[in-house]
């Protein structure tokens, strides 16, 4: 279906908090109260961020779901090279403005599109798939069923641990983790990658949910040929990758 596209909006916002999620991930939410700006959950937007004398621009993914009117959140992972992401997780503090430019991209859910969704994602890969379900929760979608399958390399790195706990308590959406390089000696959740035996395992009516793959582009690419291998058209498949 074709959704009705978005405004495109260009501002500057004022970070208003900054949230430690996980050692190396943070949260900056910014204060939208002057600006009218809507999107649809799963969108990103860009981000000028000052370096060393230079601008970088830099898509970001939106955390908070379009039903929180008057703040914008976008959590950031810092990359061993990265630069923009080094300014923002280690220099970026209250009071601090950006330029912001968006809403963009069409790895995008509403519930018109469909009411059973499986979320795969990988670190941070997580964000757009928590915008979507922080959707349903807030909009109190119950018509929807939700499963996330969520893949990080030690429990240290869950990024919204605490939140996902909470929204697997809801009838209508189920938190599923694996860890692939270390886990806690009481860990209850899934050890190694995210596989086919996990999915026959957590997901009902595979070929008739609609999934939504965000992380690295390996881990979306391995996940792709998954759900195809598990008999899912191509078409019931949206993609993004985070390099």
């Amino acid at each position: 279906m074709e959704l009705q596209k978005k405004p495109i909006r260009e501002f500057t916002a004022q970070v208003v908090k900054v949230v430690q999620e996980t050692p190396t991930t943070k949260t900056l939410v910014f204060d939208l109260s002057h600006t009218d700006f809507d999107f649809y959950p799963g969108q990103y937007v860009m981000l000028n961020v000052p370096y060393e004398g230079e601008l970088l621009k830099r898509a970001y993914s939106i955390a908070s779901p379009p039903t929180r009117k008057g703040l914008l959140e976008l959590t950031v992972k810092r990359t061993p090279n990265g630069r923009a992401s080094v300014v923002l997780t280690e220099q970026t503090k209250e009071g601090d403005t950006f330029l912001i430019k968006g809403p963009y991209g069409k790895f995008v859910w509403v519930p018109q599109m469909g009411t059973d969704i499986v979320l795969m994602g990988a670190g941070s890969g997580i964000v757009p798939l928590m915008c979507i379900l922080r959707y349903i929760r807030d909009a109190r979608l119950e018509h929807v069923r939700a499963v996330l399958l969520y893949s990080n390399t030690h429990y240290e790195e869950i990024i919204y641990r605490d939140e996902l706990q909470d929204l697997d308590k809801h009838s209508n959406i189920k938190v599923v983790h694996t860890l692939t390089r270390s886990w806690p000696e009481d860990w209850k959740g899934y050890r190694g990658r995210i596989n086919a035996h996990m999915v026959l395992k957590e997901v009902e009516n595979i070929p008739s949910n609609l999934y939504y793959l965000c992380g690295p582009p390996q881990f979306v690419d391995d996940m792709a040929s998954l759900l195809e291998e598990l008999g899912v058209d191509k078409g019931q498949v949206k993609k993004e990758k985070y390099d």
